[in-house]
């Protein structure tokens, strides 16, 4: 992934991610009830998202008239790696330690997250001899 989501065009990905399935305009209206959008909102996203490549017109998938179906191109976990790559490098150096110090110190890591975090940690640490 190497284009920017915006928060809007985050509110429609949640819905791809979350449906998990090829999707139509008429699936995406949703936002104009949740989100407050107009109609024209929610064509204007779809084309930001499909010319960013985050999402792709299925091709010859049951069109029915002048229906285009969406899938997304760009899976939850591989936004989340990118986003967390981009916060690290901007506001971190890259180091993963000073982002958790930064929440240890600034109280967002409670005693049962450092918990997990060593449960973790050790686990996956296991195997490595």
């Amino acid at each position: 992934m190497s284009k920017k989501i915006t928060d809007a065009e985050l509110l429609m990905m949640r819905i791809f991610w979350r449906e998990n399935r090829v999707l139509t305009f008429s699936d995406l209206r949703e936002l104009e009830k949740t989100a407050g959008w107009k109609k024209t909102t929610v064509q204007t996203v779809m084309v930001r998202l499909r010319d960013k490549g985050v999402i792709a017109e299925v091709p010859g998938y049951d069109r029915r008239g002048d229906v285009a179906h969406y899938t997304a191109a760009v899976t939850e976990r591989e936004y989340l790696m990118y986003e967390s790559e981009t916060m690290l490098g901007k506001l971190f150096d890259g180091s993963a330690v000073k982002m958790v110090a930064a929440l240890r110190q600034g109280g967002k890591l409670s005693d049962e997250d450092i918990a997990e975090l060593q449960a973790f940690f050790k686990v996956e640490g296991e195997g490595d001899d």
